[in-house]
């Protein structure tokens, strides 16, 4: 045996090739358009009405929000102290160990696999789809009512969701300078959408909704009175109004969460990222009140316009009979396109709920490019996937690799009914986000050296105990619920059934073992990848 293999060192690790491009507002951007803004609000009235009828929504977003931050903060504070690319990999790796870091990391990011591949469907057999059908029924045009019914079909979805990845591609290799400009520019024009889609309820009354709707089902879908309609319908199939009740908004809690999953995803690029241990909480922070503001204007808007019953009623049709006559799914765009024919009205509100559906994907491919340029570069994976382009330095090799698993997933998503079975999107990333906690709450004791080394504004404690162990703790009661909810209530979450466990815990397991395979590899080549794990990476 070799001196070298019989006492392994830490190697020489060069700088990453990253460069940190992103200000406060860019960072901004990336977190709102994480969490999906537009596409939140759009299917939040019929999901809250669905499988949380006793709840009142204003009540499980102002509870939830208050929680939230603190999820905001146990990441934010884990970035300002460990500001590198790689999220709870960087984190929980350096905290608790390695073997942790890499698992959690390895589960969240495919958690964001498979999103990208149901969510670009999403983009074109629902978004798109949804738009032209609107726009084709205010215009008279029988050309986009049809090719809203197209493209929804199997073979023009992943056509057109093919192409969707093929953009995302290109512009992740034009480099995070450019796909920072690309996403704050649609960034504006989305939420101008929203902002419009605000305007056009605010400027509605109840009963001038009900008739414009009548209209529109009674001449697309021949249902004459159909907001009374529906109402009936929906008593006939076993619907009631419910009281609403403070325990119902404890058990709906989850949901208020669930409406800001994505708006720490900065911290996944924390190694391009300015000044981060201000950037990132700053950024982070901003995020989570701008869309507070925003879901309460727009959804409190659209409750006085459309009613809490009907919104109830239609959505129980939707989620728990086959009786739905709607013509489309039940988003709040659909509705608020029905209360207008003015066209530049509409292309704007339709072109922002495609946005918030289509920049989302830029946010998760560019996080699991990031994730794993990490591993690569803690060589858990092979070095090649951290090659990044000569002009760009956009890691290419690994956003390849992204590209093909999100192709692939694409087509299993549209073509098996595989999502069926094993998609639950909110355990997989909630396991990662419950472990995240306790590299939280000890940070400040097994890695005191690296708390003590980190702005003051990462040590910052009240009544002697740091900020970032009480964010921690909260974090952990919240994603404990969060998975308690996503363990029962299969609606709100995904599949939880034998299969779908055993995919979740195969995934976790599967990262386990490719950390301790990783280990011995290098171990065999003289590199001690625990020793790596006690620093941060360089930048």
């Amino acid at each position: 045996m070799s001196a070298q293999a019989s006492h392994p060192e830490l190697f020489a690790r060069k700088a990453s090739g990253l460069i940190r491009e992103f200000g406060f507002f860019d960072t901004f951007v990336f977190n709102v358009i994480g969490y999906a803004l537009g596409l939140v609000l759009a299917v939040t009235p019929f999901f809250a009405g669905a499988l949380f009828p006793g709840a009142n929504i204003f009540l499980i977003l102002v509870v939830g929000t208050i929680l939230t931050v603190f999820n905001g903060l146990t990441y934010s504070l884990l970035s300002g102290a460990m500001p590198r690319s790689g999220g709870e990999y960087v984190y929980n790796g350096r905290v608790l160990h390695p073997a942790i870091g890499f698992m959690a990391n390895w589960g969240f990011s495919w958690s964001q696999f498979l999103g990208i591949g149901i969510y670009t469907q999403w983009t074109i057999n629902y978004a798109l789809a949804v738009s032209f059908t609107t726009l084709g029924y205010a215009m008279n045009s029988d050309g986009l009512l049809n090719a809203g019914l197209f493209i929804s079909q199997p073979w023009p979805s992943f056509i057109f969701g093919t192409i969707v990845l093929v953009v995302v591609v290109l512009v992740q290799l034009a480099g995070m300078r450019f796909l920072r400009r690309f996403l704050n520019i649609f960034f504006v024009i989305a939420t101008l959408g929203t902002l419009v889609t605000l305007g056009v309820f605010l400027t509605t009354s109840h009963d001038v909704f009900v008739q414009r709707f009548n209209e529109f089902m009674a001449s697309t879908v021949n249902l004459q009175d159909a907001y009374n309609a529906i109402l009936q319908m929906a008593r006939d199939n076993g619907w009631e109004a419910v009281p609403q009740t403070f325990g119902a908004v404890l058990l709906a809690l989850p949901l208020g969460y669930w409406v800001y999953i994505g708006f720490t995803y900065s911290v996944y690029i924390g190694g391009e990222v300015k000044e981060p241990q201000k950037t990132q909480s700053y950024g982070i922070l901003a995020s989570l009140a701008f869309g507070f503001v925003l879901y309460l204007a727009v959804i409190g808007a659209y409750y006085a316009v459309v009613g809490t019953d009907f919104n109830n009623a239609a959505a129980f049709l939707e989620y728990n009979t086959e009786a739905s006559p709607l013509p489309v799914a039940g988003v709040l765009n659909f509705f608020a396109s029905v209360l207008t024919r003015n066209p530049l009205l509409l292309i704007l509100m339709d072109l922002s709920f495609f946005l918030w559906h289509f920049l989302l994907l830029f946010t998760m491919f560019t996080i699991c490019v990031r994730n794993m340029f990490a591993w690569a570069f803690d060589r858990i994976m092979p070095t090649w996937l951290t090659k990044v382009t000569e002009k760009s330095r956009a890691p290419w090799s690994a956003t390849v690799v992204v590209a093909v698993l999100a192709w692939i997933l694409l087509y299993l998503s549209i073509f098996t009914p595989l999502f069926d079975y094993v998609f639950n999107y909110i355990v997989i990333f909630g396991i990662a986000f419950w472990i995240t906690s306790f590299a939280a709450i000890l940070l400040p004791y097994r890695r005191k050296e690296l708390f003590e080394a980190a702005p003051t504004l990462i040590q910052a404690k009240i009544a002697g105990i740091p900020l970032v162990t009480i964010a921690g703790v909260i974090n952990l009661i919240l994603f404990s619920l969060i998975l308690y909810s996503g363990f029962s209530l299969p609606a709100f979450s995904g599949p939880v059934g034998p299969i779908a466990i055993a995919f979740v815990l195969g995934i976790y397991v599967i990262g386990l073992v490719i950390y301790f395979v990783a280990a011995a590899i290098r171990r065999r080549e003289g590199v001690d990848l625990d020793l790596l794990y006690g620093e941060i990476p360089p930048e």
